[in-house]
């Protein structure tokens, strides 16, 4: 009743109405997102749970079946189509990386070995390797001689987010890759590094990344950001576990879930976006 009174008062329905209302970002795509949840129609319903959803085809089926006069109000489309960018951007992320933790590292494929041998001249560029099963991946922080052993639980999305990170941010990748070798305070580089893939993965799946997303990303919401906000975490992280100062690597579960709830603290501020400023290069 009180959504019918507003339209016949306002002329407008509501998602015209949170499109007006709410600035870009977080704020006004949730809104839609919870708009569209609670509609009536199917139609509607369906575009929060479709992964191939073409956000421009969608918003033509609203602005119809809603009987928007885009003549009147001609900001509401782009509006709406930003918000359906990154709803689908978001539903095709979560595919794309369940795809990759699904896909198991294997040294006898080769464009996995590749991109192994790959993250090892990043980080470790004076010294040349031709195999990854050696003894010297524990240079890397890998626990065995076979690396697939670690990757286990992460597949290839854990190698993905290695190599991106090595990549984009070598310096601050061969810093940290450093110091986690500290007499006292050391960890296992790439352990810690698949274990924060977890970690990103499980906030992406239960929506905890949303807000982040939503605010820092115009378009949809892509694999190479689930990869900037995993260089992010890990320099966090990395710096977290110094300032802890743990007695031992025994302690690396309390403290991932101390750092954990520092994380989720500013995930869920509706403005929130995580910067990644301090990152060296």
């Amino acid at each position: 009743m009180l959504k019918w009174i507003l339209r016949r008062t306002t002329g407008k329905c509501e998602l015209e109405r949170i499109c007006s209302s709410y600035p870009a970002g977080a704020e006004r795509t949730r809104a839609v997102e919870y708009s569209l949840s609670k509609s009536k129609l199917a139609a509607l319903k369906i575009l929060l749970v479709s992964d191939g959803l073409n956000a421009s085809d969608a918003a033509n089926n609203i602005i119809t079946l809603k009987g928007v006069d885009i003549t009147r109000n001609e900001g509401f489309r782009p509006a709406l189509l930003q918000c359906l960018r990154h709803i689908s951007g978001y539903q095709k992320l979560v595919s794309e990386v369940t795809r990759l933790q699904k896909e198991k590292y294997s040294t006898a494929i080769d464009d996995h070995e590749q991109q192994l041998l790959k993250l090892w001249s990043l980080l470790k560029p004076a010294r040349s390797r031709k195999t990854s099963k050696t003894k010297r991946v524990g240079e890397l922080g890998f626990q065995g001689n076979d690396p697939a052993t670690d990757f286990r639980g992460m597949g290839l999305l854990g190698l993905q987010n290695l190599v991106f990170f090595a990549e984009n941010y070598n310096r601050s990748a061969r810093k940290v890759l450093s110091e986690s070798f500290h007499p006292k305070f050391g960890y296992s580089f790439a352990v810690v590094g698949i274990n924060l893939t977890s970690l990103i993965l499980e906030l992406l799946c239960k929506e905890q990344l949303k807000s982040h997303f939503y605010n820092s990303v115009s378009g949809e919401p892509s694999l190479y950001h689930f990869h900037r906000v995993y260089c992010h975490v890990f320099c966090e992280f990395h710096d977290f576990w110094f300032a802890e100062e743990p007695e031992s690597v025994m302690e690396f579960s309390r403290i991932l879930e101390l750092y954990k709830v520092h994380l989720l603290s500013r995930l869920t501020t509706p403005g929130m976006r995580l910067h990644s400023e301090f990152l060296a290069d």
